[in-house]
C-alpha cells in the first residue's frame, strides 16, 4: 500500500500567493521524484494556465462540474 500525503494550500483572501506556492511546491516535489497530482479548484483556472494548459480549451472544469450539482 502506498503512503500518500495531501498538501492543501488555502486562504480566502486573494493575492496571497496560493497559486505560486502550489505550483512551486508541486514542481519541487516532482523534481525530487515524487508523483504529484494538482487539483485546480479556482474557477479562473490560474494554476492550470501556469502549467501550460488553457482553461478555456478544457471540455469540462472542476468548477463547472461542481456548479451543476
Amino acid at each position: 500500500m502506498c503512503k500518500c500525503k495531501v498538501i492543501a494550500v488555502t486562504n480566502q483572501k486573494g493575492g496571497v500567493g496560493k497559486t505560486t506556492t502550489t505550483e512551486n511546491v508541486a514542481i519541487g516535489l516532482s523534481r525530487q521524484g515524487f508523483d504529484v497530482l494538482i487539483v485546480d479548484f479556482d474557477p479562473q483556472g490560474d494554476l492550470t494556465s501556469c502549467l501550460g494548459c488553457s482553461p478555456k480549451a478544457l471540455y469540462c472544469s472542476l468548477a463547472f462540474a461542481l456548479s451543476v450539482i
